[in-house]
């Protein structure tokens, strides 16, 4: 009786210590809503483009690109406050060596109030796939992040042009503890 007592008490207590760990998910889409004050290069490529979730290089094209040699900030609103843990970018429209070089992303709680900064990440040159960046910790809290464009990446048949073909986030894993366990303990012990 003792040991299936002990037994039972250390399943329960490790339960408790591990607390319960929810995987992280991906946001974008239409959880993302974007927008700029940069102009589009008026070829059809919308700021609302980097978060419709089409990130495939084929035809017909689709993302965001600016007049040549502009750089800016990208507003990316997120439908509902999350904890993120990095940012996901699909760099180029059509792979001709264009998109952002180096950026930083600051990030905003939902009173608009800056939470932090990243570091200076660079974005890839002629990328088909994507890249993620993961923060150096989780930023929670987060309701809007500006993607703040510093410098382009020089493509040899069009200069210097700001091209996204899509953005997204991943949030950072939620834990959640277990609520009222300890009274059972408690309760078998006595």
């Amino acid at each position: 009786m003792r040991n299936h007592f002990v037994r039972t008490l250390l399943t329960l207590v490790a339960t408790c210590a591990f607390a319960a760990t929810a995987s992280a998910a991906l946001i974008g889409g239409s959880m993302i809503s974007p927008s700029t004050s940069m102009p589009s290069s008026g070829a059809g490529f919308t700021i609302d483009q980097i978060a419709d979730g089409i990130t495939a290089d084929n035809s017909p094209f689709n993302g965001f690109a600016a007049i040549p040699g502009m750089v800016g900030t990208i507003h990316l609103d997120l439908v509902t406050t999350a904890d993120l843990a990095s940012f996901v970018l699909w760099n180029d429209i059509n792979v001709l060596g264009e998109g952002i070089s180096d950026f930083r992303l600051d990030f905003f709680d939902a009173s608009n109030v800056l939470i932090s900064s990243s570091p200076a990440y660079v974005g890839p040159y002629g990328q088909v796939a994507p890249q993620t960046y993961t923060f150096p910790g989780p930023v929670l809290g987060v309701k809007r992040v500006d993607l703040v464009v510093q410098t382009l990446n020089p493509s040899p048949c069009c200069g210097l042009r700001l091209e996204i073909r899509e953005v997204a986030f991943n949030s950072a894993p939620t834990t959640s503890t277990p609520t009222s366990t300890w009274g059972g303990i408690k309760s078998l012990y006595r």
